[in-house]
């Protein structure tokens, strides 16, 4: 399966035509209305099982918006309580209180991931456009060479980091791609030894 256009991961038609496991995580989400118990907080996936580089271990991310957090709070809790391992914490990520949200189906580990700000602003999603990016513009081999490194315990940004030589903070540098275009991302990836797809 090839990268998809940012945009088609604002839904989830994209999963019901994808790998097995997209399929699967397509099925659970359904099963248990997952997305549907958070509709008014705009859930939206992000991660790793969207991009096709995640291992037997990746959990499943959603990220959401609450105004009010006390809301998102009661919402967890009245639907996804009685699912194994259910924990609910409030951090400060990047000067922002965030909630997080964790449990699990016989299928999937989830974490939901709540801010106040839409999902598309949060950082999660500008991680995973910019790695889509990456993983469209480049040959199979880059997607193998990430998988591999996640296989190791590599989290996500930085086994991208590690394979694309960048120095620095991660999360940063992956931020800062995002300004970039595609001739950049392809230059690099071509220093790299990388092929570049035909458009």
């Amino acid at each position: 399966m090839h990268s998809l256009p940012s945009n088609s991961f604002l839904g989830t038609d994209y999963l019901q035509f994808g790998t097995a496991k997209q399929q699967e995580l397509f099925r659970d989400l359904e099963e248990w209305k997952i997305l549907k118990c958070l509709h008014g907080f705009k859930p939206t996936l992000a991660g790793t099982i969207p991009l096709n580089i995640d291992t037997d271990s990746s959990d499943v991310d959603i990220l959401v918006k609450f105004n009010i957090l006390s809301h998102l709070q009661k919402i967890c809790y009245a639907k996804f309580r009685n699912l194994p391992n259910y924990s609910f914490s409030e951090k400060t990520i990047s000067l922002r209180v965030t909630l997080v949200c964790r449990f699990e189906t016989k299928k999937f580990q989830y974490e939901i991931f709540g801010q106040a700000i839409e999902p598309t602003e949060q950082y999660g999603w500008i991680h995973m456009i910019v790695e889509n990016r990456f993983l469209t513009l480049a040959d199979p081999t880059f997607r193998e060479e990430i998988r591999n490194l996640k296989k190791q315990g590599i989290k996500t940004e930085p086994a991208f980091c590690k394979v694309l030589d960048l120095k620095g903070d991660p999360y940063k540098i992956l931020l800062q791609w995002n300004q970039k275009t595609d001739e950049q991302f392809r230059e690099l990836l071509s220093q790299k030894g990388f092929q570049i797809n035909p458009n």
